[in-house]
């Protein structure tokens, strides 16, 4: 929760973009250094400010995307621009997009290929009230109807709370604790 704690670069351990220093990561149940590039089309992330093509509409930066990753449904930029309300948005450049709207598209990117694990590093950074809501709703409905885990970062700990089962505390790069919401919530009752 706290900043330095690890959480961003934990993250980054898992979609390879940084190399641990010791220790050993799986993801579904492989190391990761023997986890092949044919395994990151089941993954799916937001880590910091998602980039994307300034002088492109949302529907070309994620048709872009969608050729590099392939594996993908027919309507698959239609149906994530819709899941994150950016459809109505079809003629605006992305350089003219607000930080809420650029965060819906990276969230977009993140979910148009229904992967089965997704990363995300402070997704509602950004967002307003009603995007909240409706990010909120839709994770939570990811994780019910398609089964996927969101492994998810925040400081905002009343947004953990309604997203949450399970939660990691994390300090000096060190897993504290892994435990149930409600068993967190068991202990610091008894602190109190």
């Amino acid at each position: 929760r706290r900043n330095g704690a690890g959480k961003t670069t934990t993250m980054n351990m898992l979609l390879n973009l940084v190399r641990p220093s010791g220790g050993s990561l799986y993801l579904f149940g492989e190391s990761i250094s023997h986890f092949g590039k044919k395994n990151y089309h089941r993954i799916g992330s937001i880590i910091e400010a998602p980039a994307f093509y300034e002088n492109l509409t949302a529907k070309e930066n994620l048709e872009i995307l969608a050729r590099l990753r392939g594996r993908h449904r027919r309507d698959t930029v239609k149906h994530a621009l819709s899941v994150v309300n950016l459809d109505i948005e079809s003629k605006k450049l992305f350089r003219e997009y607000s930080l809420g709207m650029k965060q819906r598209l990276g969230l977009a990117a993140a979910i148009m290929h229904e992967p089965e694990l997704l990363v995300l590093d402070e997704p509602m950074n950004g967002l307003d009230p009603v995007g909240i809501h409706e990010t909120r709703k839709y994770l939570l409905q990811l994780c019910r109807e398609m089964g996927t885990t969101i492994f998810i970062s925040s400081h905002v700990l009343n947004e953990v709370e309604q997203l949450a089962d399970m939660v990691g505390i994390i300090n000096q790069g060190k897993l504290l604790e892994e435990t149930s919401l409600q068993e967190l919530y068991r202990q610091s009752r008894r602190y109190a």
